[in-house]
């Protein structure tokens, strides 16, 4: 801590030659990590070395270590404010009279420089280690490399009637020397100038110092931990080279002091403060450091678990403090585990959970709790249903598969938005598909049962016979029947296989037949089918049609008899004009747009004897 009687001399302005720069408020650099540079800094007013001081500063030598140099110099001097000089003399070789605390970097053989970082006390700018008054020994106590980019704390102080000088580093007394500077060194003129000087020449560093300023916040909260209700005292033991003068504490709950040494302080809350001090020295600058501090809980357990059915989890509700607190479970009394047991697979049947909370901090005795509950049978069960038609009523049955449990309500979902809620049910589907179906059911004891899926299948029959036809008598003719499931064309007489889709028949009069389909469900469907049968190959036209729209004889259509290939059936108007044609049997002449009057026709065909057969009239359209 500084010692002075009058402080003003010593924090007036600072003067900066060469490569010296401020950085802030209370830090300077004396060299960039340039070649051949130098940089001083002096206090602008002369101290009294016939008092007392208690230098504190920071210094960061760099971070090159195999090519840095050259290091820095406290010096005392009564000659000027403007001297330095670089390389290997660090700004200090040649001045005289003065004494210098030497942080040097870098070996000169020359000047019998040790291997290590060093640090001496000399006398007179006198650089060569055969003339030191104290020293050299590495600078660090713990470390021959000083050069690690890290902040370090440097201690000065001048015992004025003891005649003691001493220099610290990190909290280590490194030298000291007895000798009266004033009378031995500066001729007997106790007023000198104080500052730092610092080179380098072919290797470099980035060389700075700091006055020091630096906040630091005790407590008797030991690992930074404490008891919430319980009292934690503060107090600074701050390191600042001009005299605190305002400190600034934030506790972190909102509560603030000014005070260097704040009363007791109780936190009322259990949680995680961070802790702020700023101080202000007599020099106007300004530091602010921080501490993290736990404030931990006296240990509480409240515990309640809630009875719920088989594999459902049970709801918990526990109550206790958690800042600085360890827990320890057991459940049904087995071993305890430092986290929740699962509770989502428990049996059914009686469980118990226990619950024991210990401060880790001695705050407070342990505290336990027991919870008792219950794991309730839930009701097994299994949904049947069978495939099935549309509009036809289906069977649903809904079983129960355990004996624990007494069902008072079903539901049913068919899966196309409509419900039951019978154990039995039974339903029609209007449409086909495939649909799922969802049954659930609920216990007596309050408990759900699963919900149960089924897949169920609803189709619906279709069939087809074809056109009713004509056929000539005695000549085979094959019936094309289409549809989705089994055929069955009845009555079965005259057909070469009734079951299947396309058997043969011969007739020799006319017939009806009734195409039945039934599909894997059960679902059938019919269609009927005429035929006219007529004696040898023949093509019948009628002499006139109406295609007025009245849905009777509308279209020209001739009747095909034992025809094999149509190779054309055309009309033409009186002019020779061709109005149709086709080669299809099942296609005739609609007259769209076409006058009332007389037209041409024209066939041309094959019959089943693979005969040629080619006929013409007229037609009378009438409107």
């Amino acid at each position: 801590m500084l010692s002075l009687l009058v402080y003003e001399p010593v924090f007036s302005q600072y003067i900066l030659n060469g490569s010296a720069q401020k950085n802030s408020c209370n830090c300077y650099t004396l060299t960039p990590a340039t070649q051949t540079q130098s940089g001083s800094v002096w206090n602008s007013n002369k101290i009294n070395l016939s008092t007392s001081f208690d230098y504190w500063f920071n210094v960061n030598l760099g971070c090159s270590d195999a090519n840095g140099a050259d290091g820095i110099v406290f010096i005392l001097q009564p000659i000027s404010t403007s001297i330095g000089s670089t390389g290997e003399g660090m700004g200090f070789g040649g001045v005289s009279p003065s004494i210098g605390i030497a942080l040097d970097t870098w070996q000169n053989t020359n000047l019998n420089d040790p291997t290590y970082d060093h640090i001496s006390i000399q006398a007179n700018g006198n650089i060569n280690h055969s003339g030191d008054l104290a020293g050299p020994i590495q600078i660090s106590a713990t470390s021959d490399n000083v050069e690690d980019c890290n902040w370090h704390q440097l201690r000065i102080t001048w015992d004025a009637s003891t005649h003691w000088l001493r220099t610290y580093f990190d909290g280590v007394l490194r030298l000291e020397k007895q000798t009266d500077l004033v009378a031995g060194i500066f001729n007997g003129d106790p007023n000198v100038y104080w500052g730092f000087t610092g080179a380098t020449g072919g290797s470099v560093n980035l060389q700075q110092f700091c006055t020091a300023l630096d906040p630091v916040i005790n407590t008797n909260a030991g690992n930074n931990t404490a008891c919430k209700d319980s009292a934690v005292n503060f107090s600074s033991s701050s390191v600042s080279f001009a005299p605190v003068v305002n400190y600034n504490w934030s506790f972190g709950d909102g509560v603030t002091s000014i005070l260097q040494n704040p009363p007791p302080h109780i936190y009322n809350t259990a949680g995680t403060y961070q802790v702020k001090l700023k101080i202000k020295g007599l020099d106007g600058c300004e530091n602010e450091t921080e501490k993290t501090l736990v404030i931990a809980s006296p240990p509480i357990a409240s515990l309640a678990v809630y009875d719920t059915c088989f594999l459902k989890l049970p709801r918990l509700r526990f109550d206790t403090a958690t800042v600085g607190v360890s827990f320890q479970w057991k459940l049904d009394g087995g071993a305890a585990t430092n986290s929740l047991p699962s509770l989502s697979n428990l049996t059914v049947g009686s469980h118990a959970l226990e619950l024991a909370a210990a401060s880790l901090y001695n705050c407070g005795i342990p505290a336990s709790a027991v919870a008792d509950f219950i794991i309730k049978p839930a009701p097994q069960i299994q949904a049947q249903v069978v495939d099935g038609c549309v509009n036809t009523d289906i069977q649903f049955t809904g079983l129960q598969l355990d004996a624990a449990t007494t069902i008072t309500g079903w539901n049913w979902n068919f899966g196309d938005g409509q419900k039951a809620f019978t154990q039995n049910a039974r339903y029609s589907y209007s449409k086909k598909g495939n649909y799922r179906i969802a049954l659930s059911a609920m216990a007596s004891n309050g408990c759900n049962s699963d919900t149960a899926f089924q897949a169920v299948k609803i189709n619906a029959a279709s069939a087809s016979s074809g056109n009713d036809t004509t056929v000539m008598s005695g000549y085979p003719f094959r019936l094309t029947g289409t549809g989705n499931g089994n055929f069955l064309w009845s009555p079965p007489l005259y057909l070469s296989n009734p079951m299947v889709s396309n058997p043969d028949a011969t007739l020799n009069s006319d017939q009806s037949y009734v195409l039945t389909v039934t599909t894997p469900e059960g679902c059938i469907a019919n269609d009927t089918l005429s035929i006219k049968v007529f004696t040898g190959p023949a093509i019948y036209v009628p002499s006139a049609f109406t295609p007025n729209g009245d849905g009777r004889n509308e279209v020209l259509l001739p009747v095909y008899v034992g025809i094999k290939e149509l190779k054309q059936f055309a009309v033409f108007n009186r002019w020779g004009q061709l109005m149709f044609q086709t080669k299809d049997t099942g296609k005739g002449w609609g007259a769209k747009d076409a006058p009332a009057g007389t037209y041409v026709w024209f066939i041309n065909a094959i019959n089943l004897l693979s005969q040629p057969m080619v006929l013409k009239g007229t037609i009378t359209l009438i409107r």
